[in-house]
């Protein structure tokens, strides 16, 4: 495996960071894997961690291996991620009750998702060239964060979050972003501040009004709290959401036969579950993760010093043939014997880390992937592709930035 004028596969490593599209990316986290299960990046300031057991180890150790706080590969705020123990049961449960509690779903979380998604799809353009992931992928989930947040502002909310997103965890190999995170950060407080003060004095059902009158400790949730809980929420609700829907149907564009087989299982929730995660496992948006070591640690007999950065590749964890049968290839229904259980603590897929920070909103992710297929399906007989194959962009968000195509009724 060598990428022309790249001599090394660690050279190769550091210039995947830096963005070459010279690199194959699975090919690489292959030879990791199978040659260099643990290596430092220069370029990342991190050792580094492909198999699928390391990772799974490193992201359910939250004693020794500590979320980074305030630093490149950081959220721009606290968070759920930040907290431990009792403070990240009680915060965290606020928004799990909203949208990850099966109660949530059986009283209109569910219906509210699908209803997006069928008003999304009906306004889609036929026979003239369109891009999936700006004109829909991207809307179900933030009209899905809108509709729980009753706050009706779509278009402020899309400029924020990419840059959140670009400046938060992501920021690990492009630290330049995080002043414009932390820009889009400050105008989304200043929006949202008077909304949560509203909130306080008039609570409603919606997500703002619980988290503006939960209380820790007998003391009301800052609104510093609320806003960077909301923030985290737009970036890890709709960022990767999009992303993952991108993917999919980029795969689905080049790959007809697995859309026909799509279309004719359209009406089959458990297999478009199973369909979204292997889309996840196969695609995950984001492709790494980042924590510090609080002692030292040895993997492969290298020991990591107290303090170090390591780098977790869920990428190269989710295609590990010691885990997953025949991993390099897309097939949707891998999971068809347990679907839901992908997106929870015990799925064998890491698109939402693993552990007491597994995402809260994966549940939500699952439940809009699947309506967003469905009602896409129901509408669009076929796609037609235009003009050159999309590929996938980006180092820690990844997935491709733009699938046109044309889209061809179903009648």
């Amino acid at each position: 495996m060598k990428a022309q004028g790249i001599s090394t596969p660690l050279d190769q490593f550091e210039a995947l960071v830096g963005g070459s599209t010279a690199v194959d990316r699975h090919q690489m986290f292959a030879w990791c894997r199978a040659e260099s299960p643990i290596f430092y990046s220069e370029a990342l300031g991190s050792w580094v961690l492909s198999r699928w057991d390391d990772v799974r180890g490193v992201l359910e150790d939250e004693v020794r291996f500590a979320s980074l706080v305030d630093e490149p590969g950081a959220s721009l705020q606290r968070t759920f991620l930040q907290m431990t123990g009792r403070e990240h049961n009680k915060k965290a449960g606020t928004v799990a009750r909203v949208i990850r509690s099966p109660r949530a779903f059986t009283e209109g979380l569910d219906d509210a998702v699908r209803e997006i998604s069928r008003r999304t799809a009906e306004q889609l353009v036929m026979g003239e060239p369109i891009d999936f992931k700006a004109d829909y992928a991207m809307w179900v989930p933030l009209l899905v964060i809108t509709e729980l947040t009753r706050v009706d502002e779509a278009a402020k909310f899309r400029d924020w979050y990419q840059l959140i997103a670009s400046g938060g965890v992501a920021s690990v190999a492009r630290p330049d972003a995080r002043a414009a995170g932390l820009k889009a950060v400050s105008e989304l407080r200043e929006f949202l501040e008077p909304i949560i003060g509203e909130r306080r004095r008039h609570p409603a059902t919606d997500l703002v009004s619980t988290l503006a009158t939960s209380t820790y400790d007998d003391r009301p949730l800052s609104e510093e709290e609320i806003v960077s809980t909301l923030a985290f929420l737009l970036t890890a609700g709709v960022e990767t959401t999009e992303r993952a829907l991108a993917s999919l149907f980029r795969h689905l564009l080049l790959n007809r036969n697995d859309w026909e087989e799509l279309v004719a299982r359209r009406e089959d929730r458990n297999f478009l579950t199973s369909v979204s995660a292997e889309s996840l496992r196969f695609f995950p948006p984001v492709q790494l993760l980042t924590r510090r070591t609080t002692e030292p640690v040895s993997f492969h007999d290298v020991e990591i010093p107290l303090g170090d950065r390591v780098v977790v590749i869920l990428a190269s964890a989710n295609r590990d043939d010691e885990r997953f049968d025949d991993p390099q290839r897309f097939v949707m229904t891998r999971f068809l014997d347990r679907p839901e259980r992908q997106f929870t603590t015990n799925g064998e897929i890491m698109p939402f880390g693993a552990g007491t920070h597994h995402c809260t909103g994966a549940r939500l992710a699952a439940t809009e992937m699947v309506h967003a297929i469905t009602e896409f399906t129901a509408r669009v007989d076929w796609m037609e592709q235009t003009g050159d194959p999309p590929v996938g962009e980006g180092f820690m968000l990844h997935s491709p930035p733009a699938v046109p195509m044309i889209l061809h009724p179903r009648l």
